[in-house]
C-alpha cells in the first residue's frame, strides 16, 4: 500500500487508499450494492442552465425541456452490484508497451518538456503523456520512474494487454460508480456547473480528484472506453465543445451517467479511431 489519507471532495469526506502497481497509482473503490444512473425528472436546473439550454435548443432545434433532454442522454437509474476494485487514478492512452526508464526516446521527450518555454513546472506532473507516442511516470526530481511507448491501439488488443497484467476495463456500471462515488447528482460534485465549458475551465469542481481519489470526468476530449465496446464514458471526444453548442450541453458531456450513443457507436465500429483512453482496473475478488 502506498498511502491511506483523509480526503474531501464536494463537501463529502472519506479515506482514500492509494496503491502503486507497476509504476502507476491505483485507488481502492469499494464494491457492494450501489445506485447508478440519473433521473432527469428530479433534476432542478439553475436559471443559468435553463437559459443556456434554451439558447441551444432554439439554435439546434432540440425538442423537449431541459429535464427531458438530460434524461434522454443519461443512463437510467438502477441498482447494481459491483465488486471491490483497484482503479487507476488516471486514465491512460491505450496501446502502451513498457520500456526502460532510460529509453532514449523517453529521456529526450522528458528533457524537451522540462526545458519548454513558459512557466516552470515545479514539481513536475506525476504522469505525462505525449499523445499517440509515449507516456511516463515522473518523480519529483524529474527522473523517470516508469515509461511506455504507445503503439496503434485496438479494443481487443487492449483487452488482451490488460488481461496479461491481471487487469481489465471497467464495466459501464463500475465506471459510473467509480466516478460518482455514490453521488446521485448530475455531476460528481452536484447538479450545477460553472460557466464557460469543461475544457476551457482549467480550474473548477471537475479538475480535482473525486471522493475515491480518482481524476475522472474532467475533460470531454478524454472520453474513456469501457468493457462494453459500444459504451463510452466521461466525454464525447470533445464534439459538443468543438461544435460550440453552449455551456450547459458542453458540461453535460462529463456528467457521471452521460451517454452519447451515436459517438460511441462510431468509435466501436472503427478500431483505427486514433487514440483510445482506458482506465485499468484490478479485481480484488
Amino acid at each position: 500500500m502506498a498511502e491511506v489519507r483523509p480526503h474531501e471532495s464536494a463537501g463529502r469526506r472519506g479515506p482514500v487508499a492509494l496503491f502503486a502497481v507497476g509504476g502507476e497509482q491505483f485507488a481502492f473503490v469499494p464494491g457492494g450494492e450501489v445506485a447508478v444512473g440519473f433521473d432527469g425528472d428530479r433534476f432542478e436546473p439553475t436559471p443559468q442552465q435553463e437559459a443556456s439550454f434554451a439558447d441551444s435548443a432554439d439554435e439546434y432545434g432540440i425538442e423537449g425541456d431541459i429535464r427531458q433532454f438530460t434524461d434522454s442522454v443519461t443512463s437510467p437509474v438502477r441498482t447494481v452490484v459491483v465488486p471491490p476494485l483497484l482503479v487507476a487514478v488516471e486514465a491512460v492512452e491505450a496501446g502502451a508497451v513498457a520500456v526502460p526508464p532510460d529509453h532514449p526516446d523517453i529521456v529526450r521527450r522528458v528533457d524537451r518538456t522540462r526545458r519548454r518555454p513558459g512557466p516552470a513546472m515545479e514539481p513536475p506532473p506525476r504522469q505525462i503523456e505525449w499523445s499517440g507516442a509515449a507516456r511516463a511516470i515522473l518523480r519529483p526530481d524529474w527522473t523517470v520512474e516508469a515509461a511506455w511507448l504507445l503503439g496503434s491501439p485496438s479494443f481487443d488488443g487492449e483487452v488482451a494487454r490488460l488481461a496479461a497484467l491481471g487487469q481489465r476495463l471497467l464495466t459501464p456500471d463500475e465506471w459510473e460508480h467509480a466516478c460518482g462515488a455514490g453521488a446521485t447528482t448530475l455531476f460528481r460534485w452536484g447538479d450545477a456547473n460553472p460557466d464557460s465549458d469543461p475544457w476551457s475551465a482549467k480550474t473548477g469542481p471537475h479538475r480535482g480528484p473525486n471522493l475515491f481519489g480518482l481524476h475522472i470526468g474532467q475533460d470531454p476530449y478524454c472520453e474513456e472506453r469501457t468493457a462494453s465496446r459500444d459504451v463510452v464514458c466521461g466525454g464525447d471526444g470533445g464534439s459538443a465543445v468543438c461544435g460550440g453548442v453552449g455551456s450547459f450541453l458542453s458540461w453535460l458531456t462529463i456528467a457521471t451517467a452521460y451517454r452519447d450513443v451515436h459517438y460511441a457507436a462510431e468509435v466501436a465500429s472503427d478500431d483505427n479511431f486514433g487514440t483510445m483512453r482506458v482506465r485499468p482496473a484490478i479485481p480484488l475478488t
